[in-house]
């Protein structure tokens, strides 16, 4: 027994975990509507699209790498699907067409940060603003309203299923997938091994460029699925859709377990950290508390699960919800 309990207290998303449920008692005894049905909706509306990239980014940070196209990447694929029918397409055509720009955007990406040898930070960093002027050039000032986002989306981001909105519910099943992969598919383990110890992946005759370069392809095509998440919660886009999230997204990913120093985290605390900052901000504001200590707050705990990552690094290594990675 003594042992069972010393392996969960060594699970690096159970103290994210614990504080998200903390979080959610003295808010909801504060104030009684954050328990209500409509209360609990409001904060899986608001988590589906971080909670998707934050699963998306999990696969690059856990080889020291970061994605920082994601944000416009969501944008543009969300004006896109949304000015489809506009442009005389139909919903296949935005899909097929968002996806594309997903896996374009992944593919140079990965090209360059697996085959030239680039640093992640200024690639993604370069990609985003290429993107975002991309997108402002379309678009051109236009902005997609209700009336012009596709029936099928509209449906997807106003319905429930029990009660659990569906957008939420693909976010969720995106994170068991991508969780199941990351456990149990050679190639995806070795994601972790990159970026534990490079040299030593390389000797064990792990073929890195690939890996890296497939890891920042299906970031690139998650993130563009994604647009169709942002599309429907919203049932609007602009040039400015996106702009922002993936700070937000990285913030999740650490919150959550996923160490920014590589090696270590899975979709699931990736998903935990997404629920606990959204958790906070919606209990902030039920509370009455300013925007501006809402960001502050949010800050504050990035620095303590990033603080709380190199005490636990210098320690022991923890073991995950799905295992030891």
């Amino acid at each position: 027994m003594r042992s069972l309990v010393q392996k969960a207290l060594r699970v690096r998303e159970l103290p994210v975990f614990i504080f998200l449920i903390l979080v959610a008692v003295v808010t909801g005894t504060a104030n009684h509507a954050f328990f209500t049905l409509s209360g609990l909706q409001d904060v899986l509306l608001g988590v589906a699209v971080i909670a998707t990239l934050a699963v998306a980014q999990t696969l690059v940070i856990v080889m020291k790498h970061i994605d920082l196209s994601v944000g416009s990447t969501i944008g543009f694929t969300a004006y896109v699907l949304g000015a489809s029918s506009s442009w005389g397409h139909g919903l296949w055509w935005g899909l097929g067409v968002s996806l594309g720009i997903g896996l374009l955007v992944g593919a140079l990406n990965g090209f360059m940060v697996a085959y030239l040898k680039l640093p992640s930070l200024v690639v993604t960093l370069a990609t985003l603003y290429i993107v975002r002027g991309i997108f402002n050039e379309i678009a051109a000032g236009d902005s997609i309203t209700e009336d012009r986002v596709p029936r099928a989306i509209n449906f997807l981001g106003l319905n429930t299923f029990y009660g659990i909105p569906l957008i939420f519910i693909i976010a969720f099943a995106l994170m068991l997938v991508v969780g199941f992969i990351m456990k149990r598919v050679r190639a995806a383990r070795d994601l972790y091994a990159i970026g534990s110890n490079l040299p030593a992946a390389e000797l064990a005759g792990i073929p890195v460029a690939r890996r890296v370069f497939l890891a920042f392809l299906a970031t690139g095509a998650i993130s563009g699925l994604a647009g169709v998440l942002l599309l429907a919660r919203f049932n609007t886009a602009a040039a400015n859709s996106g702009t922002g999230l993936e700070l937000n997204v990285v913030a999740a990913c650490v919150v959550g377990g996923v160490a920014i120093a590589g090696g270590i985290g899975t979709a699931y605390g990736a998903v935990i950290g997404a629920v606990l900052l959204q958790t906070i901000t919606l209990a902030l504001g039920a509370l009455g508390i300013p925007q501006f200590w809402q960001l502050a707050i949010n800050g504050l705990l990035l620095i303590a699960a990033i603080s709380l990552d190199r005490y636990l690094s210098s320690r022991v290594k923890p073991t995950s919800i799905m295992g030891s990675n």
